[in-house]
């Protein structure tokens, strides 16, 4: 039995392709299964397969309709050896030690989800923040309200090593036809109080390609999240957690996140996202609203804008231009550091002593 399988969702990447493909082939791990699918791709990208497959015995080519992302990666499922599952999509790459290193710990804490930093490009800054959230998290024994909010928010599926039988025995899969699929799996994993670990060094390297389904502001991701959230409130119910610790965090999250989807709309689609949105906002979100102080003022602002208050309408559209604003600055800010450092941003203290 290997010890990692890979799986891979491809879809028309022939340009990136090699490069992802070689940062697999090449971990210093090399007890692995490699598992693409492609997803009906019309450009090389099939042929590019086929070659490395015919070269590597521990590939596992799968050609399918196209199906979307979350079909693609549910695919590889009923082909998975390894002792644990690694995701990584058709665009990025994965540091040559991802495997051997996430391995070790796992084993070492038998741990069911195995966490690492994530390089984002020009949004290494968030990276670290984040990261800096997060082994917070792993430093204490008991996770709280605040902590699990935190693992919630780190919800890609690439970012972690799972336990494959942690993965199959949940039945913790992409829900199929649906988008957003990362929050979906992060919330149908932590409701099965999995031992969770992290390894504080950048692992994974995202790369922004407008062609990914994983990277475009798509309009199916943007109308496909509010019925995410609904599916997981669904799922919460099913298992009897839509209650106490579980439903606050669901509410915050859903809140949360569905506005800030909202603020990076183009305008022209903002009207048939907030009619979905107003579908979905029932008594629960209501009561969430009116009764939680320490939700934050720009969400309950623009709630309050959608339920027909003009002085919160005129409120929001401050705040999102104040947002967007800050945004610019922040980029205009790290591209002057990369000029002047040639692109060697600070360490976090967990990273230097790696």
């Amino acid at each position: 039995m290997p010890k990692v399988s890979v799986i891979i969702p491809v879809y028309n990447a022939e340009k990136y392709l090699h490069a992802c493909l070689d940062s697999v082939v090449n971990q210093t791990l090399t007890d692995i299964q490699i598992i693409c699918v492609d997803d009906g791709s019309s450009d090389r990208s099939p042929q590019i397969l086929d070659e490395y497959a015919a070269k590597d015995n521990r590939f596992k080519i799968i050609h399918q309709q196209n199906t979307g992302i979350a079909g693609a990666r549910n695919a590889a499922y009923p082909w998975i050896k390894g002792e644990y599952t690694l995701f990584a999509d058709n665009d990025d790459t994965i540091e040559p030690d991802l495997c051997e290193k996430t391995v070790a710990v796992a084993d070492a804490e038998q741990a069911d989800m195995t966490y690492f930093f994530v390089d984002r490009g020009r949004h290494w800054c968030n990276i670290r923040r984040r990261g800096s959230q997060i082994e917070k998290v792993f430093g204490i024994h008991t996770l709280t309200e605040n902590d699990y909010s935190i693992l919630l928010n780190y919800r890609w599926i690439w970012s972690k090593l799972w336990r494959s039988c942690f993965l199959l025995d949940n039945d913790i899969r992409c829900p199929a036809g649906q988008y957003c699929e990362d929050t979906f799996m992060q919330w149908k994993a932590l409701i099965h109080n999995p031992q969770s670990v992290l390894l504080p060094k950048v692992m994974y390297h995202f790369r922004i390609n407008p062609l990914s389904a994983s990277s475009e502001p798509s309009k199916k991701y943007e109308m496909g999240l509010p019925a995410t959230y609904e599916l997981i409130r669904k799922m919460l119910r099913e298992t009897g957690n839509y209650r106490d610790q579980w439903k606050r965090l669901f509410l915050n999250q859903k809140l949360e996140d569905i506005r800030t989807v909202y603020t990076i709309l183009p305008k022209y689609r903002r009207k048939e996202y907030l009619r979905m949105v107003k579908e979905q906002f029932g008594h629960d979100e209501q009561e969430y609203l009116s009764q939680n102080k320490k939700l934050k003022r720009r969400v309950k602002v623009f709630y309050s804008a959608l339920q027909g208050s003009r002085l919160a309408a005129a409120e929001h559209s401050v705040l999102v231009a104040l947002r967007k604003a800050d945004t610019v600055l922040r980029m205009i800010r790290n591209k002057f550091r990369m000029i002047f450092n040639k692109g060697n941003f600070q360490k976090t203290p967990a990273e230097n002593e790696l």
